[in-house]
C-alpha cells in the first residue's frame, strides 16, 4: 500500500538535496519549452515543489498547479509556497490519472521524474492531453534507459521509445527528444 501521507523523510531529504540540481537543474526545461510569462503550467507529480517553486518564481505572472497523490507532499508544497509568498502557485491534491481541472485549462504539464512511477502512464497521458490547451505541451523528463551511475536499475527505467509510443498513443503530435540532461530522457509533445 502506498504511503499516502508521503512524509518519508528521507525521500524529502533527497527530493530537496541541492545537489539534484548539478544533473537536473529546472532552468533547463525552461529553456526548451519558451513558456509564456502568463502561462499556465501544471506539474503532474510535485512532490516537494523542485519544479514546481522555480517555475513560480521565475514566471510570477503565470498560474502554476503542483498536483501529487500524496497528501504530505501537497501540504509540504502548500507550506513552501506560502512561505515564500508564491500567491500564483495552488498545490492540488490528485487522484491516480485524474486531476480536478477543467478541460483546456493548460499550456505546458510537466512531468518530472515521475514517469517510471506510474502503473498506468496512458491513462495519465490522456488525463494531461485533456488539461492540455490546443497546442499546449507536455514535457517528460524522467531517468535514461541506461547504466549511467545516477539512473535506478532496469525495470525501474522507460525507455524513450515507449515514452513516445504512450504519448502518440494518447494523441501527443510533433514529439521530440532533447538532449539536454547526461541522466535524463527529455521528450516533448504537442496537444
Amino acid at each position: 500500500m502506498a504511503d499516502t501521507l508521503g512524509f518519508d523523510s528521507a525521500r524529502i531529504k533527497r527530493l530537496r538535496n541541492p545537489e539534484r540540481l548539478e544533473y537536473f537543474h529546472p532552468e533547463r526545461i525552461w529553456e526548451v519549452l519558451q513558456p509564456k510569462p502568463d502561462c499556465t503550467l501544471i506539474d503532474i507529480g510535485a512532490g516537494v515543489g523542485f519544479l514546481t517553486i522555480p517555475f513560480a518564481e521565475k514566471f510570477p505572472t503565470a498560474k502554476v498547479f503542483g498536483c501529487d497523490i500524496l497528501e504530505g507532499m501537497v501540504r509540504l508544497l502548500r507550506q513552501d509556497a506560502e512561505q515564500r509568498g508564491l500567491y500564483n502557485l495552488e498545490a492540488l491534491l490528485m487522484a491516480p490519472n485524474r486531476v480536478s481541472l477543467d478541460n483546456d485549462v493548460a499550456d505546458i504539464i510537466i512531468m518530472g521524474q515521475v514517469h517510471h512511477e506510474l502503473d498506468a502512464p496512458e491513462s495519465l497521458l490522456r488525463e494531461c492531453r485533456r488539461l492540455l490547451k490546443r497546442q499546449g505541451s507536455i514535457a517528460i523528463v524522467d531517468w535514461a534507459d541506461e547504466e549511467n551511475g545516477k539512473s535506478p536499475p532496469t525495470g525501474r527505467r522507460v525507455p524513450a521509445a515507449r515514452i513516445r509510443h504512450e504519448l502518440e498513443d494518447a494523441g501527443f503530435r510533433n514529439i521530440e527528444t532533447h538532449a539536454v540532461y547526461k541522466y535524463h530522457t527529455f521528450i516533448t509533445g504537442i496537444a
